[in-house]
């Protein structure tokens, strides 16, 4: 039970948090001195939607030096006080590469892209509010997008083409700034991509993911086997599901030939939609935890397979790789670069070639998160002191359901009828 005393400081939400720093982030953000005063909760954010940090949705009060009122509603987001929570899943490093991309990373992005004369320039992100980063208080604050209409979509049932395009046009957006940039200005991008580090593809990281992948992998034998038993697809799929497909997870998160400051984990979760007459109509892209400078079809490749089912991909899939390229393109063209030079389109389909292999091992992991219902998501409350293996804790099985199955084996499918794997 909270007292009135919890609500005049966050302390105890993160140590981090005190009075001043408080204060400070709301005089940045209104532009005059602020006092910070007390804090409303407003919300938790729903079960099994973050393994790496603990959040929630609160309102930050604040007083001018006239005695007006200010506040800012924000999401939360803390490293977990669960110390052995805290190092099985390394969360400090995913919050020192999330803070690095707020604080140096995006900054650069947006100020190159400022300096252009854009129609459409990209901004579907969220403010940084506040961030704190020692690898155990670590905290990043941002502003609460819910309070623009956006909000998230329904992460088991799978996204329409309607989803499907608002996402990708985000992402191509996103992602054309770097392209202009390492165009125009190679040093500055080389500077910025620097910032960032890789948080979960690297030699460093396999034992402590090696177990994990083998649960994975043989969830995606089992779904294949079991929905298209004695086919093509069970012989590549046990062919492609091997531990050292992991090294070229890693080869290909190291290949920057056309190299973008890419989002690193863009499944449903990590992008909230705005809706007019229940159609998606703006997605904004959030959580940075991943973020890394590798192809741009890293990230589109995770998108089409952790987030779209065979019936969208039967009828869809080409028309959502050319509306991707368009709009990339385009973004490139109006920043003042030459697409066809910079990242033609038979580069880019070269790539989807070369690198769709990498969202369908991604999806791996993702699927069975995604189709998890909120009730059987994974217990986060872990004992003792010390970290341990993070296969001790996503002890995930094999799918429930035919459905569960078959989203899993139908990106196997597409994969091998594509000539991927």
């Amino acid at each position: 039970m909270q007292t009135d005393h919890d609500f005049k400081t966050l302390t105890h939400i993160s140590p981090a948090l005190t009075n001043e720093k408080l204060s400070k982030s709301l005089s940045d953000w209104f532009k005059e001195d602020i006092s910070f005063t007390h804090w409303e909760y407003v919300s938790d954010t729903g079960k099994g939607d973050s393994y790496l940090s603990e959040v929630i949705r609160i309102k930050i009060f604040g007083r001018t030096k006239d005695g007006a009122g200010k506040h800012v509603q924000v999401v939360l987001k803390t490293i977990p006080k669960n110390t052995c929570r805290r190092l099985t899943f390394r969360s400090d490093e995913f919050f020192r590469n999330e803070i690095a991309f707020y604080e140096r990373v995006l900054p650069a992005l947006l100020k190159f892209q400022s300096e252009k004369n854009m129609k459409e320039p990209f901004d579907k992100y969220t403010r940084l509010f506040l961030a704190h980063c020692d690898g155990v208080n670590d905290v990043v604050c941002l502003e609460d997008a819910s309070l623009d209409s956006f909000g998230s979509a329904i992460r088991q049932e799978g996204i329409d083409f309607d989803h499907c395009l608002v996402t990708v046009k985000t992402l191509a957006k996103y992602h054309a700034i770097s392209f202009a940039m390492r165009d125009q200005d190679p040093e500055a991008f080389d500077r910025v991509s620097k910032e960032i580090f890789e948080t979960y593809y690297d030699e460093r990281l396999w034992n402590w993911y090696s177990r994990f992948w083998h649960r994975i992998s043989n969830i995606a034998i089992d779904a294949v086997e079991r929905e298209y038993p004695n086919s093509i697809y069970v012989e590549k799929i046990k062919q492609f599901a091997v531990p050292e497909r992991y090294i070229d997870m890693i080869k290909a998160v190291k290949d920057t030939t056309n190299g973008v400051i890419s989002h690193g984990d863009s499944w449903t979760n990590n992008f909230l939609y705005r809706y007019q007459d229940n159609r998606p109509v703006d997605a904004k892209i959030i959580d940075f935890q991943l973020t890394r400078c590798a192809s741009p079809v890293l990230d589109l490749a995770f998108f089409i397979y952790a987030c779209t089912n065979r019936e969208l991909r039967q009828k869809y899939y080409k028309d959502l790789l050319k509306y991707y390229y368009d709009v990339l393109s385009n973004q490139i063209r109006d920043m003042g670069s030459d697409p066809d030079k910079v990242y033609s389109w038979d580069v880019f389909m070269g790539e989807m070639t070369k690198y769709s292999y990498f969202g369908l091992a991604f999806s791996f992991e993702s699927t069975p998160f995604i189709v998890l219902a909120p009730e059987d998501a994974v217990n986060m409350e872990m004992e003792g002191e010390e970290k341990r293996n993070i296969d001790e804790f996503w002890q995930i099985g094999p799918f429930k359901t035919k459905e569960g199955r078959l989203r899993e084996a139908n990106n196997v499918v597409h994969c091998v009828d594509n000539g991927y794997i």
